[in-house]
C-alpha cells in the first residue's frame, strides 16, 4: 500500500507563506520581512527594516537591537519637516497588543554601526531584538538592494551625506549631494 503525500501540498504551502516571519509564542510577537539595505563594502553605516506584530493581549516595547555583525545598534526615527531632514536615537518603541509598527526607509529604522565585515546582496545578518520584559527574539535578515520607488534613508547609497550629533539629541543632515 502506498503512501498518500497529499498533505504534504498544504505544509508545503504554509511553509513558504511562514518563510517570510518570524514568531516567538512565548511573547506574542512576530517579525515579518526583516531585510538590511545592500551598501557599497566601504558604508560604515548601514540600516535594517522590518514589521513587529503583537499577537499578545498586553502592549510590548522594544527597548534594544543587537547584531554579532556590528560593532553597535541603535534604534532611530527619520523625518523631514520643512524639507530639512532629521534622524533622532529612540530608546523605545511600544508595539499595541494586537498591533504593529513598521520599520521602513524614511521612519523608524535599525541603525547598523561599523560593520564586521563588508555584507552583499544575499548575505544574512542576525538581528537579536530586546524587549523590556526581558524577552528577546532573534531573526535573520537578508541584505538586499532598496525596493525602488520606496523613500529612502540613505546611508551608503552613494549619496553623500554628513550627519552630526545636535545639542538637543537629534542628527541633522547637513549636506547632500547627487
Amino acid at each position: 500500500m502506498k503512501p498518500s503525500h497529499a498533505f504534504l501540498i498544504p505544509l508545503l504551502a504554509l511553509l513558504l507563506l511562514a518563510g517570510n516571519a518570524w514568531a516567538s509564542p512565548a511573547n506574542g510577537i512576530e517579525v515579518h520581512a526583516p531585510w538590511v539595505r545592500e551598501a557599497p563594502p566601504t558604508a560604515r553605516v548601514l540600516a535594517a527594516y522590518l514589521e513587529l506584530h503583537n499577537h499578545g493581549d498586553e502592549a510590548r516595547t522594544l527597548v534594544a537591537v543587537e547584531s554579532p555583525a556590528f560593532k553597535r545598534v541603535e534604534l532611530h526615527r527619520s523625518e523631514e519637516k520643512d524639507g530639512m531632514a532629521s534622524m533622532a536615537r529612540v530608546t523605545k518603541i511600544m508595539i499595541p497588543a494586537h498591533g504593529k509598527v513598521g520599520f521602513e526607509p524614511g521612519s523608524l529604522h535599525i541603525m547598523l554601526i561599523d560593520p564586521a565585515a563588508p555584507l552583499k546582496s544575499g548575505d544574512e545578518v542576525a538581528l537579536t531584538l530586546r524587549f523590556a520584559d526581558g524577552s528577546s527574539l532573534t531573526v535573520s535578515a537578508g541584505v538586499r538592494r532598496s525596493v525602488a520607488g520606496a523613500m529612502e534613508h540613505r546611508h551608503g547609497t552613494g549619496h553623500s551625506m554628513e550627519m552630526r550629533q545636535e545639542s538637543h539629541g537629534e542628527m541633522k543632515k547637513h549636506g547632500h549631494e547627487h
